[in-house]
């Protein structure tokens, strides 16, 4: 798999640089840090626009962007103020523009704006789309920022990571990846371990985090370009309980065109949980996975839009998310149920449970995805060696680094 680093922002001046009329100073001043950081982080700043902009000093109306220029030196202007051959926003033109003239491509540069046209600009252009909410609040698309500081630290803790993944595993159709081990008892893992746990299981601890975390490994390693629609693994409780994912999945399928079907997959009936199994003396498989979920046929897109006839089948990839991965069977279930379909998955999840194999699940024969089942003695697929697929001992580390100054994060000096 091919990772890109970050190199660049493409930036808007509406309410992103600065506001129209009269300068707020404080937010401005700000703004003027978050510039510094990129270049202390060696990330080349680049404005795009489409009009003539006028500032007044002193009574003296200049060029907007004659004056930006001489304040952040590092700072490319591209207009067609300058550059006819420069396309117009929102064209899918204007940023593939920049990246032929910068040398980059889509996944090594971030854009930063504020409202609809600067939202279209980064979807068209297939960028991750950072929604700045300092001056005013234009739209709903985009992650939102409310302070300058806040985009320095989701590009420092996040997006200028070196390790993305620690497990991958590709076997044909089979994809699963994880951010890191899982472990409450290994003291190298324990902290952020503990935090993710918090965050999965009872919507404490830094849940942004961990999806920011998931979001960016998944755009600077490209897996955002080879989907179709983007859906999260229930909880164990019957319903489609999986709230702590919806804002930002939906948010990221947004981005890039992706659908974000909440409720594709079911749970029918309230699962067993592993503890109330060993409380009462009861063995778990993955049968319990299997028996409790159900693919919905007419599932809903962004929340706003039902399906008229199922949108999955041949030529189609899901983006399965989950939180903390132990033996696999959630996923696997799921796997299986989206495949009888025609449709593949690629699987990802916060965190994988330290020493434990991945246990794919066999052979179902046929069935319908569609509807409840009750599946007996179905046989264990491929068990994938949690060892042979970890790929990356150096991401629990930065991983867990960046987790601590994520929480305690201030400007660089």
């Amino acid at each position: 798999m091919a990772t890109k680093q970050l190199k660049g922002v493409i930036l808007s001046v509406e309410d992103t640089i600065m506001n129209m009329g009269t300068i707020d100073a404080g937010v401005f001043a700000e703004v003027a840090k978050l510039m510094d950081f990129f270049k202390l982080r060696n990330l080349k700043p680049v404005l795009l626009a489409n009009q003539q902009r006028w500032l007044t000093q002193n009574g003296v109306r200049r060029d907007l962007y004659e004056a930006l220029e001489e304040r952040f030196d590092d700072l490319a202007v591209f207009t067609r103020l300058r550059d006819h051959n420069v396309p117009p926003k929102p064209q899918r033109a204007a940023t593939e523009y920049i990246l032929n003239e910068m040398g980059w491509e889509s996944n090594e540069v971030i854009y930063l704006g504020s409202n609809e046209d600067d939202m279209r600009t980064a979807v068209n252009g297939d960028i991750l789309f950072l929604r700045a909410t300092w001056y005013s609040n234009n739209t709903d698309y985009g992650f939102e920022f409310s302070t300058p500081k806040e985009v320095a630290r989701f590009i420092d803790t996040l997006c200028l990571r070196e390790h993305f993944w620690s497990h991958e595993i590709i076997d044909g159709d089979f994809e699963y990846y994880a951010l890191a081990p899982f472990s409450t008892f290994k003291e190298e893992f324990r902290k952020y371990s503990e935090n993710a746990r918090a965050a999965a299981k009872f919507g404490q601890g830094d849940v942004d985090f961990w999806l920011g975390a998931l979001v960016t490994s998944m755009y600077f390693t490209g897996i955002h370009k080879r989907i179709n629609f983007i859906t999260a693994y229930p909880g164990h409780r019957a319903g489609v309980d999986n709230d702590k994912m919806n804002t930002d999945l939906l948010t990221f399928g947004k981005c890039f065109r992706k659908n974000y079907l909440h409720n594709l997959i079911e749970r029918h009936t309230t699962a067993l949980k592993s503890q109330t199994a060993r409380n009462q003396g009861l063995a778990l498989d993955h049968h319990n996975q299997l028996n409790t979920i159900k693919l919905n046929q007419l599932p809903t897109r962004n929340y706003n839009q039902q399906y008229t006839r199922s949108p999955l089948g041949r030529g189609k990839t899901v983006l399965l998310v989950d939180d903390i991965c132990t033996k696999g069977w959630s996923l696997d279930a799921a796997r299986k149920y989206v495949e009888r379909t025609g449709a593949k998955t690629i699987m990802v999840t916060w965190l994988k449970t330290i020493n434990t194999n991945y246990c794919s699940i066999g052979d179902l024969g046929e069935f319908n995805p569609y509807t409840s089942n009750n599946f007996t003695n179905v046989p264990m697929g491929r068990e994938y060696n949690y060892r042979t697929y970890l790929i990356d001992h150096n991401a629990s580390e930065e991983l867990g680094e960046q987790l601590e100054q994520y929480l305690n994060w201030d400007w660089p000096v």
